[in-house]
């Protein structure tokens, strides 16, 4: 299958629409994403494959793969602070 798309301006970077039927033939949506590289002089897409968890009829992200190779900051419990005021019964 071969189309013919035009590049536009977006923003300060330049988009191209995917059509419907190449959208389809690949498995992606909008909000979809794909990974891009260059090769052989060529732009290629493929889409990525988010590890979902299903809940009920929908597909939510599975957020323990998402941040299974994350190394950044971890959240830390801090405790509370002792009481300043009344609230203590």
């Amino acid at each position: 299958m071969q189309i013919t798309a035009t590049i536009a301006k977006w923003g300060n970077s330049a988009g191209v629409r995917i059509p419907r039927d190449i959208r389809e033939a690949i498995g992606i949506e909008e909000g979809s994403t794909v990974s891009m590289e260059v090769r052989d002089g060529s732009i290629v897409l493929r889409p990525v494959q988010t590890p979902a968890r299903r809940i009920g009829r929908y597909a939510l992200p599975d957020l323990d793969a998402l941040f299974a190779h994350y190394d950044g900051p971890q959240p830390a419990e801090d405790g509370f602070a002792g009481p300043v005021g009344k609230e203590e019964l």
